[in-house]
């Protein structure tokens, strides 16, 4: 007995192949590889029917995995998901500028050479005052952007408990 997983996908254009789905829609498209010969993919009318070829729990994983990863896909590109930043600064007033694919952070505590983050391709830069905002229709390419700046600007060898300046997440996608 295998066990099955169900995807409503209703709302998107769902395609796929032996070792890819494909997921248009409005917002744009999206691919995921499959990289498992146990996965096995079916549709019944708006219903994608992802199925492993045994009960064991790591084949669940990777199928319920992969089931979540599609639904994530059908979101993303009918709506996009957004993360929002703040940065946050108590000594020295640093400024932030969207340049292209690059966002700039200038005279962060107290530093003279402005630091510059490159943005991933598939995600969209605005910046509005001391906010950041990131979107896409890749919930993991706009999660890991984000992640990444929040880890990029932030203090080192400073105590944290008086320098508290640095990018945080106020808004995860």
């Amino acid at each position: 007995m295998s066990t099955k997983f169900k995807v409503d996908v209703s709302g998107a254009e769902v395609s796929f192949q032996e070792d890819k789905i494909t997921v248009k829609g409005p917002k744009g498209e999206l691919h995921e590889d499959i990289k498992h010969p146990f996965i096995h993919l079916s549709r019944e009318g708006n219903t994608l029917l992802i199925q492993v070829d045994k009960d064991t729990s790591y084949q669940k994983a990777i199928g319920g995995t992969l089931a979540a990863a599609v639904r994530n896909m059908i979101i993303g590109v009918n709506q996009e998901y957004t993360a929002e930043l703040e940065l946050i600064y108590m000594h020295f007033p640093a400024s932030l500028k969207a340049s292209g694919n690059k966002l700039i952070v200038e005279n962060f505590v107290g530093e003279r050479k402005p630091r510059e983050l490159a943005i991933p391709e598939g995600v969209k830069l605005k910046v509005s005052g001391t906010k950041i905002y990131l979107s896409g229709t890749d919930k993991y390419l706009v999660g890991q952007a984000a992640g990444t700046i929040e880890g990029k600007i932030q203090i080192k060898n400073k105590d944290r408990r008086i320098f508290k300046d640095g990018i945080f997440i106020t808004k995860k996608p």
